[in-house]
């Protein structure tokens, strides 16, 4: 499956300001059923440098910087991405660790979480038993059939028990509540944001957000709570970190007294 995708981010000021240097993500990361075949980034106004580097996630983003003041940043790409059909459950599982490198320390970091939530959880996995697989794809499944999915498009998240409680998210509330869930259970997990093609969500649904969980000898496994499915060769990450906040296309600031208003625009095509 070959797609095109034209991502374009608009921040326009009232007032002119100084924009500080910004690191910009949306360069696809690599999968194993995904060729980059062309990636575009133009940036408005022009900036002074852009350099391409790797974060200490391993994150692949854009560094610009720029001189003068200025009342608009314009951030375009142009991706063409290959895909092929891959088994999401080609993988074997070694035995979970008692304890993890240190490594792994922050994709185990927990928010404080309510009974009821730890309560529901071992409800929903403990049928797995010591199937990793299994306890995943069951949270998986129940995140999706119980919890209404809405689009909210506000950069802040929901918290955990407020998602909880309503049973509503958006595809970021739903992830970080997901991943919270998974950390509980002692498996490592973080915060997945790229693009999705289904063309039977409509609109809405392009710019995406879910979760993979690390499992001893099969690594970062994609779940979706907002399908209830691992993800396949439809998902086509960006970026990935321990933190939501680290995942955020633009990653910048300004200097001045001016207020901003975001504008963007995703479009996915098959071709």
């Amino acid at each position: 499956m070959r797609l095109f995708i034209k991502h374009l981010t608009e921040y326009a000021y009232d007032k002119a300001v100084t924009l500080q240097p910004h690191h910009l993500y949306f360069y696809p990361a690599h999968r194993n059923y995904l060729q980059l075949l062309d990636f575009k980034l133009g940036v408005a106004p022009d900036p002074s440098g852009l350099a391409f580097r790797v974060d200490a996630e391993n994150n692949a983003f854009h560094q610009c910087w720029f001189h003068g003041e200025h009342s608009l940043l314009k951030i375009q790409t142009e991706i063409i991405v290959e895909t092929h059909e891959i088994n999401p459950f080609d993988f074997i599982v070694t035995p979970l660790p008692s304890l993890w490198p240190s490594i792994m320390q922050p994709y185990l970091e927990l928010e404080p979480m309510d009974v009821e939530i730890n309560k529901w959880v071992k409800e929903v996995t403990d049928p797995a038993g010591s199937n990793l697989v299994t306890l995943l794809t069951f949270l998986n499944r129940e995140l999706y059939a119980d919890w209404n999915h809405t689009v909210r498009y506000e950069p802040t998240l929901l918290a955990i028990s407020d998602c909880f409680n309503t049973k509503t998210g958006s595809c970021r509330d739903l992830s970080w509540l997901m991943i919270q869930m998974i950390r509980s259970l002692n498996i490592p997990a973080r915060f997945v944001s790229g693009y999705s093609f289904n063309p039977e969500l409509g609109e809405g649904h392009e710019l995406h957000a879910w979760v993979e969980a690390f499992l001893p000898g099969a690594g970062w496994i994609g779940l979706d709570p907002n399908s209830g499915l691992l993800a396949t060769d439809h998902y086509i990450p960006v970026v990935a970190s321990y933190l939501p906040a680290n995942t955020f296309p633009v990653q910048g600031h300004f200097s001045g007294k001016a207020t901003s208003e975001l504008s963007f625009e995703v479009i996915i095509e098959q071709s």
